[in-house]
């Protein structure tokens, strides 16, 4: 258990938050044929667009209500009806997840009015799926925007599976997977591929591994997400024969769908340490009645063996952490298997599973109370994402790059960090980071060496 402590101060001058906002467009950039509409003035969806294209290096399907002075002030219902009505108009387009920001939220904006009134407006659009979700800048960060969704997206659909009365259906080799932010595409990937393996069939919700993987599509540029959660599997999640959710911002998700449906549910903070993947291996097994693929006995004899190699570099160093809650679960645990010691472990905002993290204490602050906290108790090593850059610069030392954005990074966006081999993968990063700087200290000669005639 953790104790959380909030550090008191009028303004933030270094912001570790990123807004809701961004988390939830990225789980909507999860579904196919969506896109994300934010209820805000233009240039926050332009602010927004620019950390999305950094980070991933490709365009990203987002669009804004266009809030101008006037209708800040006098009402913005009908800058959501017209964005819908044009949005609509799209053939391609399936679902739109309508989000609130600071500004929207200040004026006052009823969404889900405004939803009412734009259906009864534009009957013609009755097909489009509209979701509506609060996330406004002045709360809350990325793991809530992100987790808001995931949760409406699981609400709509279950929803109204439950209202058809139908014959009850179990799909016996399909299994519900819910991933949180702190899984890349690459980590969905592999997580495919590794239930694949054992006979069964995944649901994932949501699915960034093609939609934001960062490949060359057919087409330049696409007005709707490119890839993600089939729209066709989501009224069907009632009948697989499980649910595994898999990160701190599905939890939610994970919960309502246990209680709307007879679907097991098994929650798992990460998959980064051997304790959880074993777990999530035991667990695949008991669900397919399948014998383990050689090549994750393989895997997971490579991470022992990284365990063995890394330790005695990793062991007593100190590091820092900056990140969501469920990143900070994740970087714990591998630094507990190798003995890695947190000096400062700081979170963006208030979270109840702060509490749940195996350390002494949380700060919630930003980059500037963490400079603080790093003079007096200093560290090695800081794990943050890429706005910690001059921070680690100033007082010397190694980052290593997690969360979001990573813009001064190739292919951050898609590193794989859970299961064996991402746990693995990323021993190797921390240890190759400590390494280096040690091979700058001067060679260590003993006094009592004696000299030899080579060496004259």
């Amino acid at each position: 258990m953790a104790d959380v402590i909030p550090i008191r101060k009028p303004l933030s001058i270094s912001p570790l938050k990123t807004s809701q906002v961004l988390g939830a467009t990225i789980a909507t950039l999860g579904l196919s044929d969506s896109m994300a509409l934010m209820h805000s003035a233009q240039g926050c969806s332009a602010f927004a667009k620019a950390f999305f294209v950094r980070h991933y290096q490709e365009p990203v399907a987002l669009q804004s209500t266009a809030m101008d002075p006037i209708s800040t002030i006098m009402g913005s219902d009908g800058n959501v009806k017209k964005a819908l009505d044009h949005l609509a108009q799209n053939s391609s387009l399936r679902v739109v997840v309508v989000m609130s920001n600071g500004l929207s939220e200040a004026q006052g904006t009823d969404l889900t009015r405004a939803l009412r009134e734009f259906r009864d407006e534009y009957p013609q659009h009755h097909k489009l799926t509209v979701l509506v979700v609060n996330t406004p800048d002045f709360y809350g960060s990325l793991e809530s925007g992100y987790s808001a969704v995931v949760e409406a997206v699981v609400r709509h659909y279950v929803s109204d599976t439950a209202s058809e009365p139908r014959v009850k259906t179990i799909r016996k080799k399909r299994i519900n997977l819910l991933v949180g932010h702190g899984c890349t595409a690459a980590d969905i990937e592999a997580l495919q591929r590794l239930i694949e393996a054992f006979g069964l069939k995944a649901t994932i919700l949501p699915d960034i591994s093609e939609s934001l993987d960062g490949h060359l599509a057919d087409q330049d540029y696409s007005s709707v997400s490119m890839g993600g959660t089939p729209l066709q599997e989501l009224p069907r999640l009632t009948e697989s024969i499980a649910t595994i959710a898999v990160g701190f911002s599905v939890y939610r998700a994970g919960k309502y769908l246990a209680q709307h449906s007879e679907v097991p549910s098994f929650y798992f903070d990460h998959l980064g340490d051997l304790v959880q993947c074993d777990r999530f291996i035991e667990l695949l097994i008991e669900l397919s009645d399948h014998a383990v693929p050689e090549y994750i006995n393989r895997e997971r004899r490579q991470l022992q063996d990284a365990l063995l190699d890394c330790h005695s570099v990793l062991n007593a160093v100190p590091i820092a952490l900056a990140a969501e809650p469920e990143l900070l679960s994740y970087w714990l645990a591998v630094a507990h298997m190798v003995g890695l010691q947190e000096q400062v472990v700081m979170a963006p905002s208030r979270y109840s599973q702060l509490v749940e993290l195996p350390c002494e204490q949380v700060l919630i602050g930003d980059f500037s109370d963490l400079h603080q906290q790093l003079l007096a108790t200093p560290a090695q090593l800081l794990i943050a994402n890429s706005h910690a850059q001059r921070l680690a610069e100033q007082l010397s030392m190694s980052l290593i790059l997690s969360g979001f954005p990573i813009f001064d990074h190739f292919g951050g966006f898609r590193q794989r960090r859970q299961l064996y081999a991402g746990v693995r993968d990323t021993l190797f990063e921390l240890a190759n980071q400590v390494h280096l700087q040690m091979v700058h200290r001067p060679v260590y000669h003993s006094p009592l060496k004696q000299s030899d005639v080579n060496d004259c």
